[in-house]
């Protein structure tokens, strides 16, 4: 055998498994992005609609009494203002989780990652609007 045959066959085998490995490596690092947006999208939701059930109940309480609902120390509970800064904060956090996915799968794309659909940031950026939404029903309410 012929040593000098053998040596492009040995590395256009190696080439290729490491090709693979980088592609791998790269969807990993991809699933990895998509299940801290999930995390982000999960903690979001609870903030928003905790925030909206919060604001909601107080709402209906102060309705049903025919005064605002107050504390042990006679102080109006500022029941709204929790609960829109919650729906704030929730919106906000995930707006800011969901631009920086985004920031991210495009630099994995540059470095070679098939473009694919990405259904967590479309879920994700559907949540923030409902967000809005339940941020805009509270202050026309």
């Amino acid at each position: 055998m012929n040593a000098d045959l053998d040596t492009p066959e040995v590395e256009d085998r190696s080439t290729q498994l490491s090709e693979k490995r980088t592609t791998l490596s790269l969807e990993r690092s991809f699933l990895s992005f998509e299940r801290t947006l999930m995390s982000w999208l999960r903690t979001s939701l609870s903030l928003i609609s905790f925030g909206f059930t919060l604001a909601k109940f107080f709402q209906y309480l102060a309705e049903h009494r025919g005064e605002p609902v107050t504390g042990a120390f006679h102080q109006t509970w500022a029941s709204d203002t929790v609960g829109l800064v919650m729906i704030t904060i929730g919106t906000v956090a995930l707006t800011m989780a969901v631009f920086q996915h985004w920031r991210r799968v495009n630099v994995l794309r540059e470095m070679g990652l098939v473009a694919q659909w990405n259904l967590a940031f479309w879920v994700c950026g559907m949540v923030a609007i409902l967000g809005v939404f339940a941020f805009v029903s509270l202050i026309l309410s």
